[in-house]
């Protein structure tokens, strides 16, 4: 057995230029380990994780509509099959990240389509946090050697 873990990137995004925004939205780096791998485990490895917006607003109440998507695998560069890589060596472990707890719905990156949307209102001059729930699954049954496997995805965060 070995462990499966992956690093988020984060960019935060906004429509508006920054002078105009009444509103400012950011995440902190974070790591998500998705378990402990077993090869020969004949059902999927699931795990869950949380990831924390925090938005303040500096000029009058109101509320905003916060985006989460998550961009392509760096070790595949795709979104529909993202992928671990061993750290010493080729070996890759296909994985991915859900929107749902049934793992029916990849979360990507096109918002408005396959992204996670919060709103958050607040009074001026005041902070609050959104908590998005991440799902992720490693298929089971892969050939893979034991070891270190690590991945990193972009986090975009819309406001």
């Amino acid at each position: 057995m070995w462990l499966a873990r992956f690093l988020f990137a984060i960019v935060a995004a906004s429509a508006l230029p920054a002078a105009a925004q009444v509103t400012t939205c950011s995440g902190s780096n974070a790591g998500f380990s998705l378990g402990t791998y077993d090869a020969f485990r004949s059902t999927p490895l699931d795990s869950s994780t949380s990831f924390v917006v925090t938005c303040s607003r500096h000029g009058g109440p109101g509320s905003d509509l916060v985006s989460v998507g998550f961009g392509p695998s760096l070790n595949s560069g795709t979104i529909a099959t993202r992928q671990l890589k061993i750290t010493a060596g080729t070996d890759l472990l296909t994985y991915n990240l859900y929107r749902d707890a049934g793992r029916a719905l990849v979360w990507g990156n096109t918002v408005g389509t396959d992204t996670v949307s919060q709103s958050i209102s607040l009074a001026n001059n005041t902070s609050g946090n959104l908590t998005f729930t991440i799902f992720g699954r490693i298929n089971a049954l892969q050939d893979v050697r034991a070891g270190d496997y690590a991945d990193t995805v972009t986090i975009t965060v819309t406001f």
